[in-house]
C-alpha cells in the first residue's frame, strides 16, 4: 500500500496531497520485473510472467527489460563480492537486483511483504559498501495484498507524464524516457567500480 493507502498503480492522487514536505515530491512508480525473471527462463513463451504481461493495460509502469543498466549494475554488485567455488547458478541475487533498482530508479521507499524486508536491508547494505555514508537507502512500505513475484511497486521524487493509452507499448515508451536517468547514474558509478577492479587485479571488460 502507498502512504496515503491508495496503490501506486490504481490512484495517483493521494500521494501528491500528503502534508510532509519530503513525501509531497514523492511519485508512483510499478516497475515490471521482466529483466530479472525472464533472464532466468529458456522457454520465454511460456513463462507465465508473458501472458500476464500481454493482459496489462497501464500506461505507466516500466519494463525493466528496456533499462539494461539495472541489470549491468546487479552484475557489478555481485561481482564485487569474494568468489565462491563451485560458481553458483545465479551470480547476481534478489538483493543485487532490488539495489540497482533502488539506485537507478531513486526510490525512496519500496511496497515490501514482511519476509521480503531482509532482501531490502541487504540492498541497502550493499549500497552503503558502494557508495559510503551518502548513499541512497529506500523504506519499505507494506503490502496490503499478495502481488506477482515480477511485480515492484515504489516511489521515487519523479515520474514523467504518460499519454499512452497504455500496454506493452506504452510500457516501453515510458521506459525510454527513463532511461537517461539510469545511464547517466550508471555512468558517475563506472569510475569508481573500475578503480576497485583495478586494485584487485580485475579487468574490467
Amino acid at each position: 500500500m502507498s502512504p496515503t493507502g491508495n496503490r501506486p498503480f490504481e490512484n495517483h492522487i493521494g500521494i501528491l496531497t500528503l502534508p510532509e514536505p519530503r513525501r509531497a515530491e514523492l511519485k508512483p512508480i510499478a516497475l515490471v520485473r521482466d529483466g530479472e525473471c525472464l533472464g532466468r527462463s529458456l522457454d520465454l513463451a511460456r513463462h507465465p510472467l508473458a501472458d500476464w504481461l500481454s493482459r496489462q493495460r497501464h500506461s505507466g509502469w516500466l519494463l525493466e527489460s528496456m533499462l539494461p543498466e539495472i541489470r549491468t549494475l546487479a552484475m557489478l554488485l555481485a561481482a564485487r563480492r569474494p568468489l565462491v567455488k563451485p560458481t553458483p547458478a545465479r551470480l547476481s541475487d534478489e538483493a543485487d537486483w532490488l539495489a540497482a533498482r533502488i539506485y537507478l530508479l531513486r526510490l525512496e521507499k519500496v511496497e515490501m511483504a514482511e519476509a521480503e524486508k531482509d532482501i531490502l536491508a541487504r540492498a541497502n547494505d550493499r549500497l552503503r559498501e558502494l557508495c559510503g555514508a551518502g548513499a541512497p537507502a529506500a523504506a519499505a512500505c507494506p503490502t496490503s495484498s499478495p502481488q506477482p513475484a515480477w511485480l515492484l511497486a515504489g516511489w521515487a521524487p519523479f515520474q514523467q507524464a504518460v499519454r499512452d493509452i497504455g500496454g506493452a507499448a506504452a510500457m516501453a515508451s515510458n521506459s525510454r524516457r527513463l532511461r537517461p536517468q539510469c545511464r547517466q547514474r550508471l555512468d558517475a558509478l563506472l569510475p569508481m567500480l573500475r578503480t576497485e577492479a583495478g586494485r584487485s587485479g580485475l579487468q574490467p571488460r
